[in-house]
Order: C-alpha cells, then sequence, then structure tokens
C-alpha cells in the first residue's frame, strides 16, 4: 500500500484486495476507527449499521479470496446521503420537521453501489431539503469543514463531501439541484463532476435538474464511480444508455490539444467573486494553453447581479411545496428554509409561471456562453468556505452562493469542480470546468488534464 488506508483512493483499495494486502472486513474496521476519531470533529455520519456492514464486508473478503471479486467497488466502504433511499436505513431530508423514514428499497443509484460491491456502512449528513449553500441542518445540526473546523462543507452534500475529505471513504455520491456536487467539492478541496442530465439514473426526483455525481479525492476515482452509476434504468424514463464507456480508460485518452475554452472569472450574477477565486481562475486558464487548448477570456462579466431573483423565487416555491406536503408536519421546526419560503406564500399561479419563463431565458443564456467553444471555464463558487453556522455566504441572500452553479443544472450541460490550490486563508479553490451537453467524457479528460498540472492539495490533518 502507498500509504495509510484513510488516504488510498477507491482504485488502490480494490488494488490491496487484489494483492491481499488489505481486505474488505481490515477496511471495516479502520473506517469505523476512523469516524471514531474524526466524526465527532466534523459530524458528517448520522446512521452506522455495524452488523449490516459486516456482513458485506466479509461476503466481500470470501469473493476475493475465491478471485471472483463481483464489481468494480468490490469491498470498498462508503456511506449514502441523507436525501437518497437506502434499504433499512433513515431518512430526514436534514430537516427536523418531520419524523424521518426508514426506507425499504434503494435508490437507483444506492442499487447500482451495492451492485459494484460496495460495503455501505451507513448514512451521511445534508441541509434542510438540499437547497441551502451550507452545511446546517435543523435535525443533524452543523457538519464542518476538515479543512478548517470553522468554515461550512458547503450545500446538501454536505456531510458527503465532509467525509471523503476526512478520508472516512474514497468516494461518495453526491446529489446537485444547483449546486450541490460542485459547491461542496470546490469548499473542501475535491474532484466532483456533475452529470449531464440523465447520465446518473435518478427516479422519484420530481425535477428536471436534479442529478447524482460521484465526489472524490481524484478525478480517477470518479471516473471509476461514473463507471458503476451510469446507465439505463427502468425507473427513470430520461436516463441515458451507457454506450460502453469506460470513463477510466477515457482519461488517458483524452486530447486537450486544439480544443476551444472560454474563461470568465466573474460571471457577473449572485455575489462577487473574491480576488483570490479569480486569480485562481485565470491561472487555470493558462495552465490549460499550456497544455494546447486554445484559450480565450471574456472580460465584460454575461449577467447582472440580481438576475438570480426570478430563478430563486422559482425554487423558492419548489421548496415550499415539498415543505407543505404534510400538514401535520411543524414547519417551524426547519426556521431558516421556512423564513426562506414565506415570501412565495404570496406568489400566484401567474407569477410563478413567469418565474419559470424567466429562468428558461437564464437556461438559454447560459446555454449560449459556450457556443463556439469545446469548454467554459469559471469559478466553481465565488469565494472559498464561510463561516459553518451560517446558512449561506451572505444570511440575507441565501441563494446568492449558488450563482455560479445552478444555471448548469439548468442547461443540463455536464460540469466538473475541479482543486487549484489554496487562498490566502489556506481554504480550498475549486475551478468549474462546464462542457457541451453530454459531453461527460471531454469535462472529466480536462478535469483530469488540469489535476495533473496543478499541485494536488495534501489532505487536512485532523
Amino acid at each position: 500500500m502507498t500509504g495509510p488506508i484513510h488516504t488510498l483512493s477507491a482504485i488502490e483499495l480494490t488494488d490491496a484486495f487484489r494483492r491481499r494486502d488489505l481486505s474488505p472486513v481490515e477496511l471495516l474496521d479502520a473506517t469505523l476507527a476512523r469516524i471514531e476519531e474524526v466524526n465527532p470533529k466534523i459530524n458528517a455520519i448520522y446512521h452506522i449499521d455495524r452488523v449490516g456492514a459486516a456482513q458485506q464486508a466479509e461476503a466481500s473478503e470470501r469473493r476475493w479470496r475465491e478471485g471472483a471479486p463481483c464489481g468494480l467497488l468490490d469491498g470498498v466502504v462508503t456511506t449514502i446521503k441523507d436525501a437518497l433511499e437506502t434499504n433499512g436505513m433513515p431518512a430526514h431530508r436534514g430537516s427536523a420537521a418531520g419524523s424521518g423514514v426508514v426506507h425499504s428499497s434503494d435508490h437507483p443509484t444506492v442499487a447500482r453501489m451495492r451492485d459494484a460491491g460496495s460495503v455501505i456502512l451507513g448514512k451521511n449528513t445534508m441541509c434542510d431539503y438540499g437547497i441551502l449553500a451550507a452545511g446546517v441542518s435543523s435535525y443533524h445540526g452543523v457538519t464542518r469543514n476538515p479543512w478548517d473546523l470553522s468554515r461550512t462543507t458547503g450545500a446538501s452534500s454536505s456531510g458527503a463531501a465532509a467525509s471523503v475529505c476526512a478520508g472516512i471513504e474514497p468516494l461518495s455520491i453526491g446529489t446537485d439541484i444547483v449546486g450541490s456536487i460542485r459547491l461542496p467539492a470546490s469548499y473542501c478541496g475535491l474532484a466532483g463532476h456533475k452529470p449531464s442530465y440523465g447520465r446518473v439514473p435518478y427516479a422519484f426526483q420530481g425535477s428536471p435538474v436534479l442529478v447524482a455525481g460521484p465526489l472524490a479525492r481524484s478525478f480517477t476515482d470518479v471516473a471509476l464511480h461514473m463507471n458503476v452509476l451510469t446507465g439505463v434504468d427502468a425507473r427513470d424514463f430520461s436516463a441515458l444508455p451507457r454506450e460502453d464507456v469506460d470513463y477510466v480508460a477515457e482519461l488517458s485518452r483524452f486530447d486537450p490539444t486544439g480544443k476551444r475554452a472560454l474563461v470568465i472569472s466573474e460571471l457577473g450574477i449572485g455575489e462577487p467573486v473574491s480576488e483570490d477565486v479569480a486569480n485562481a481562475t485565470l491561472r487555470a486558464g493558462e495552465a490549460l494553453r499550456g497544455l494546447g487548448v486554445s484559450v480565450d477570456r471574456l472580460k465584460t462579466p454575461p449577467f447582472e447581479r440580481g438576475e438570480w431573483a426570478s430563478a430563486e423565487l422559482f425554487y423558492m416555491a419548489r421548496t415550499l411545496s415539498e415543505l407543505s406536503q404534510n400538514p401535520e408536519v411543524d414547519q417551524r421546526k426547519t426556521p431558516v428554509i421556512f423564513d426562506w419560503t414565506r415570501r412565495a406564500l404570496n406568489l400566484s399561479a401567474t407569477d410563478h409561471h413567469a418565474n419559470f419563463v424567466a429562468t428558461q431565458l437564464l437556461r438559454e443564456r447560459a446555454l449560449n456562453l459556450i457556443s463556439g467553444y469545446d469548454f467554459v471555464i469559471l469559478p466553481s463558487t465565488p469565494t472559498t468556505a464561510f463561516q459553518a453556522e451560517l446558512p449561506g455566504s451572505d444570511p440575507d441572500q441565501i441563494f446568492e452562493s449558488w450563482a455560479n452553479t445552478f444555471l448548469f443544472n439548468l442547461t443540463e450541460q455536464p460540469a466538473s469542480s475541479v482543486p487549484v490550490g489554496l487562498d490566502r486563508a489556506g481554504l480550498p479553490i475549486g475551478v468549474q470546468i462546464v462542457g457541451q451537453r453530454y459531453d461527460d467524457v471531454g469535462v472529466l479528460g480536462l478535469s483530469f488534464a488540469l489535476e495533473q498540472v496543478v499541485e494536488r492539495l495534501n489532505a487536512p490533518q485532523l
């Protein structure tokens, strides 16, 4: 093995299983020890199934001993986001407003992980209803960033990102409706990929912009995870065919030479981009130029600060609808969401439709940014991680932190967050690579290429 168990990638772990340098049971024991060591500090894991995980690890160990692993992640321990249905495990959607539910079936992504042999140990935390840019939950409490415990992990995949960052697991499923893969990846110095809409099956979603995708410490593991998660599923009519793509192999096959990229250091919408983040984005553009990419820079922001307002109201009404589905629930138990959604109570049906139309116009303008280019390069987040207890970087404008990410949920484009260094406070900076619709292979290839020329961030010491 090349280092301590908690620093190993999923690929390194399965290689160690194959060589019998490590067993799935030993990995599970090390993972439980790591949880005991770091989870009291970061609050990333809220439920552990020790008995079920032990049975899975023992079965995996037998398969490896017989030389017959059942899938690409056989024996690799993982936890599942609160939002995702997991057979026999509780879910709360981050909210104290409900009583929670124990599911009797698996979400399609969880089923893919089981089929690949993953040892599903438990559940990780998320913010209320997946709409905050912070790891703040009325049920779970505050999830903290392993780089700096006073800072947020960000967004609904907060527990997944903190867990991967802290070395509890090498990869985890994130979900992303306005940025909840890319934002915590940026804040935690991780590799995160929001796939094209439909690339990863996602049943029971109720939204045409919600996707699931990988969070990991490297794009090699992200690509491995894509090999597990992608493909058709009868439960999701929008799921795209796999087409025999090996995402790991495609990383080394990708040639950036001659590709065209547009760098936008300041999108203009939402909160202003910090100097450190803007400079890191420009440096990333220069690094890509050095790889043979033809790079242009858009110096004038294509949007204006308040143009997200209609989209915020549209998402606000969606969240109010979810919050109001059960009239017996005490909505005030999720105070940030309760207060934020009050404005939506006064929206008429025509107001809601007008906000939908305005949101679609933003979609068209965002999609036009890539016209004539293969990729758009911009900050994943306008600033680095803010204070952990806050619901957003601006507590009075909690939707603003999504400005650089939610547009590309609307457009259904694939987008990755690549860690590109630290700001002057020692916090990770992420740069977002957005590709043409359905070009997940290209986005992952360019992300991997950039990762190779940017110094890999050392793991935080907890």
